[in-house]
């Protein structure tokens, strides 16, 4: 064994870890979670919650390329009592991600289409870290794709408020989707696990020895 791999092998021991690449992923049902936030306006839900349904169907699209059918079990349809009435989604990840892509399924129809979505960006303490807004376009007839939009949110995003809108208060889409790179975590806010006392000066003795040996 090489004296790196014994000091590779000694920093592993007392919790150092080299930082992590960033990781492409794709982020749906299978690795965060929605719910409906309290900032969403007085109106009615109309099939969203209907025969068992849940807010999960948001974001059930396996893919960014899935297609979705617009049915009374697919779609999200929430009918504000005034335009300005929107639905507030609350979106939570288990770690921090770099987001670089929204993907939006939206409705085909202008009279009832999202026009407007606000998102608001959180770090892992609930902190706003940026805010931006979007457009989406109508979705395609027949099977519903994704449009594609670029959606650069801070560093180390642990959460997301997504705000929708239309403009006649009717608000129905498909699915929402995000496309993120995992966040360096030492650049991350949230309190580290301590490293255990006095491992810092061990492992910098061991450098020290490595070095004068190789004098």
């Amino acid at each position: 064994m090489t004296r790196l791999s014994i000091l590779l092998a000694t920093a592993a021991t007392l919790g150092f870890s080299a930082p992590l690449s960033a990781a492409t992923t794709y982020l749906n049902i299978d690795n965060i979670s929605v719910a409906v936030g309290s900032g969403t306006g007085t109106g009615t839900f109309n099939n969203t919650f209907d025969n068992g349904q849940t807010i999960d169907k948001v974001i059930d699209a396996p893919t960014a390329t899935a297609q979705e059918f617009h049915d009374q079990t697919t779609h999200i349809w929430f009918t504000g009592s005034a335009p300005n009435q929107g639905l507030e989604l609350i979106f939570t990840f288990g770690v921090s991600y770099d987001i670089t892509t929204l993907h939006f399924w939206n409705y085909t129809g202008e009279g009832y289409d999202v026009d407007n979505v606000e998102f608001t960006f959180f770090n892992s303490l609930g902190a706003s870290i940026g805010s931006t807004s979007i457009q989406p376009a109508l979705g395609s007839s027949g099977g519903i794709t994704a449009q594609n939009i670029a959606l650069q949110s801070p560093l180390n995003t642990r959460s997301v408020r997504a705000y929708l809108t239309g403009s006649n208060g009717q608000i129905d889409f498909q699915n929402i989707g995000f496309t993120a790179n995992v966040s360096d975590p030492t650049l991350d806010p949230a309190p580290q696990v301590p490293l255990p006392a006095g491992g810092l000066l061990l492992l910098s003795g061991l450098w020290a020895v490595a070095l004068r040996r190789r004098r």
